[in-house]
């Protein structure tokens, strides 16, 4: 299981020992890569979306011909996101799709079991996905890869490649989902500085004591 913890959702995870089962933990932006750098080792940015990870994940699930389950967003969503997933890498092979919105934890388990997927990408947010995520990995039979994605199948469904030319050359891909998302804005504005405070304080203060 491999998810991706950024500012916002970086304490919720650390604060629950269950989360400790997740095998791979990526740093998802460039204000949490820059503090960890700061008080202990240069870590490099990665995120399931198209200006990093994913199209390496696509591109790999189709020359392995790895059976796709993909779930998260709403119908119209998940439904647009995949249409475009499908033009962009023609013959990969997608075999089950679903909203994020979860009702029946175990009708979904037996749906995506009964089409033995290689890789299961979710998209529900922090922390709905990695709950999700962990309870597929504990209850799967077969074995396969589980990837967490966040927001990318919304802003797939927005735009193929979701951020623009310039946004990702400047590295201003926050800017761009602030000025595009009301949520985004809400977690800049209060949870963000928070999270400096307190990320910045706890680690001054291991240091000073250790």
């Amino acid at each position: 299981m491999i998810s991706f913890v950024n500012p916002f959702s970086y304490y919720q995870l650390k604060g629950d020992s269950k989360y400790r089962d997740i095998d791979k933990l990526f740093s998802d932006g460039l204000l949490l890569c820059t503090l960890h750098r700061i008080f202990f080792r240069k870590i490099a940015r990665a995120s399931f979306d198209f200006s990093s990870v994913a199209d390496f994940v696509f591109e790999e699930a189709l020359h392995q011909n790895a059976r796709l389950a993909i779930v998260g967003a709403t119908d119209d969503e998940n439904r647009k996101a995949v249409d475009i997933i499908e033009r962009k890498y023609p013959g990969i092979n997608i075999v089950y799709t679903s909203n994020g919105y979860i009702k029946r934890d175990q009708l979904l388990l037996e749906s995506i079991e009964s089409v033995m997927p290689d890789l299961v990408i979710l998209g529900m947010g922090t922390p709905h996905q990695e709950n999700y995520a962990l309870f597929l990995k504990d209850n799967l039979h077969n074995d396969c890869l589980i990837i967490t994605c966040g927001g990318f199948l919304t802003q797939t469904s927005i735009r193929e490649d979701y951020y623009f030319p310039v946004v990702k050359k400047l590295g201003l891909r926050w800017l761009q989902r602030a000025i595009m998302h009301k949520h985004v804005r809400k977690r800049l504005l209060k949870e963000y500085p928070l999270f400096i405070i307190r990320y910045i304080s706890e680690n001054i203060y291991h240091k000073l004591i250790n």
